[in-house]
């Protein structure tokens, strides 16, 4: 949703993990507000610091820097307008690509390099809403880190090209060995023009600060845990594609076991097979290894970091269809046999495991079948995912 200067965007992951959040153009800040705990916390764009609170519609709060511990962090960004255009809901969408690199020195609190891209089509609306900023820095991270640690962020900008407002848009994210980490596409379904409220777009009365991300999320409680659903929310202006909703259940983590958060799998193949039934087929079979594993709702990983951080997960599974390819036996083998226009269908699955808090992955491998029908050839390679999860989160 968007009204002049500022826009909120409103994310319902389900299992008590919702979030909120509120760009002010105007006063150079992000807001991030839980509902759940009635509390948020206020990051500066231009220093990447928390500021203290304000009131509605109050002039912004003076950046504080006393007390400072951590390091320096860079964001590199590049914006490349590509030339091409097309029409889009009435408007001229222009083609743009970018990226963001992230450099953390050794002494911030997450050293690390990491890098986003994005790839897509953007208009100009007329609406004074325009931050010119990358909103990577914005997202509190569920991560470990040092009491009172605070990095410098330092800004620096390539290329000359506008992004504006998405209508469609493809967000990749590397890892420090520049592996792909994660893809998600964003796509504008329907655009409407509706009057908002202003006190949508600011602090609720009756909101307190918070010092971090897990006192800003709180623990949800097992109620609303267990009857949480995966779903998308069509806002006003900047609508969202709506998922289908999940009726897995949650179980709590067990004492002294090792508990695994399984992502949506991502299907690369475009076949229509079920993906909320592999999911549970991976979880059901993670158990029966051995391990305890539970579904995630998030849809990138930053979400699921912080999900998993919630339900106390140690690790986090993330899965890739990368192939469904159907095969005919047929030649002299096929008609000797009497097998001839015998299909079967080999799957390939790419599997990531990373600890929660980690940024390069504890087991990243791929698991394979060749056998009649799709699902009985991705669900057998399922099976072998699940032993070498399992397998692997025992090790020291």
């Amino acid at each position: 949703m968007i009204k002049g200067a500022r826009e909120r965007s409103e994310n319902h992951t389900g299992y008590g993990f919702d979030t909120v959040t509120i760009t002010q153009c105007d006063l150079k800040r992000t807001i991030q507000l839980s509902d759940a705990t009635k509390k948020y916390t206020i990051t500066s764009m231009e220093t990447g610091e928390p500021s203290a609170p304000t009131t509605p519609g109050g002039p912004a709060p003076a950046p504080t820097t006393p007390g400072r511990q951590g390091g320096v962090v860079e964001y590199v960004s590049s914006v490349i307008d590509t030339g091409e255009r097309k029409e889009m809901f009435g408007f001229t969408a222009r083609h743009i690509k970018s990226s963001t690199s992230i450099i953390a020195g050794p002494d911030s609190c997450h050293p690390g390099s990491h890098k986003y891209e994005l790839d897509g089509w953007y208009i100009d609306l007329s609406v004074d809403f325009n931050c010119e900023i990358n909103k990577a820095q914005t997202i509190p991270t569920a991560r470990q880190t040092r009491p009172g640690c605070r990095d410098q962020i330092k800004m620096r900008r390539e290329g000359n090209g506008k992004l504006g407002y998405p209508l469609i848009e493809t967000t990749k994210m590397y890892g420090e060995n520049g592996q792909v980490m994660m893809t998600q596409t964003k796509e504008v379904i329907e655009l409407s023009r509706a009057s908002l409220d202003l006190a949508l777009f600011d602090i609720p009365a009756g909101y307190t600060e918070a010092t971090n991300a897990s006192e800003l999320y709180g623990t949800p409680s097992i109620a609303s845990m267990a009857g949480g659903m995966n779903q998308g929310q069509v806002d006003s202006s900047r609508p969202s594609v709506s998922s289908p909703s999940s009726t897995m259940t949650t179980a709590a983590k067990k004492p002294g076991s090792i508990l695994i958060g399984v992502v949506q799998f991502n299907n690369k193949a475009g076949s229509g097979v079920s993906l909320d039934a592999l999911r549970q087929r991976l979880i059901d079979q993670l158990n029966a290894n051995g391990a305890n594993a539970i579904p995630l709702n998030a849809s990138s990983q930053m979400e699921a970091e912080a999900e998993a951080k919630v339900k106390q997960c140690d690790f986090i599974l993330y899965t890739d269809i990368a192939a469904l390819k159907q095969n005919k036996l047929g030649g002299m083998f096929g008609r000797v046999t009497g097998a001839q226009g015998l299909a079967k269908t080999e799957a390939k699955l790419e599997f990531k495991v990373f600890a929660v808090g980690e940024s390069a992955p504890r087991l990243q491998s791929t698991a394979s079948a060749k056998l009649e029908g799709e699902e009985n050839s991705v669900g057998s390679a399922v099976d072998a995912e699940a032993r070498a999860v399992a397998n692997a989160v025992k090790k020291p």
